[in-house]
């Protein structure tokens, strides 16, 4: 049987701090495989770049990594969690699954859409975070937020992105 870990998010664009973990869920968390789940739409109507843009960089961003798998489930659901892993789980039998989210994804999932489901479906996979997190080994604070203001007013995105992805970015003029 093998662990398999949800790693979902608006990736918008995906820095460095969700390459980092990706890995951290794959060697720390004992994940086999790593499923990126780049988000279809926001169950709260938050604005997103175009769904092709984003899944353009995530392939990018991951593609050094063996164990990542790019999935485009989450345009098959409603963009709450609850529904995607359910989805996952109806295709894919036979797996344990954890889902990769920050530490405080665990005491906020309680007010989550169907959290206390949620909770019964997987394992929470808490990544230890630079600005949230003593952890001696929490990742950097970066955010995707950063990181399009940076790119907005044409401030250095260096060890930020992936150079792929700097580099993507920078030839379509995105988030400028």
């Amino acid at each position: 049987m093998a662990t398999i870990a949800l790693f979902g998010g608006s990736f918008d664009p995906p820095h460095l701090g969700h390459v980092l973990a990706a890995a951290w869920a794959r060697w720390c968390g004992g994940a086999d495989r790593v499923w990126v789940l780049p988000s279809a739409n926001h169950p709260y109507a938050k604005a997103l770049s175009a769904w092709d843009q984003r899944w353009q960089l995530c392939q990018l961003a991951f593609a050094d990594l063996p164990f990542c798998e790019l999935r485009d489930e989450e345009l098959r659901s409603t963009g709450y969690t609850v529904d995607l892993v359910e989805l996952i789980q109806r295709e894919n039998p036979g797996h344990r699954w954890l889902l990769v989210g920050g530490t405080d994804t665990a005491s906020d999932m309680p007010k989550w859409h169907r959290g206390a489901d949620l909770a019964r479906l997987v394992e929470i996979l808490c990544v230890p975070r630079g600005g949230y997190d003593r952890h001696p080994g929490a990742l950097p604070e970066i955010s995707s937020s950063l990181v399009r203001e940076r790119l907005r007013t044409g401030a250095d995105v260096a060890g930020l992105l992936p150079r792929t992805v700097a580099n993507e970015i920078a030839r379509h003029v995105w988030y400028a």
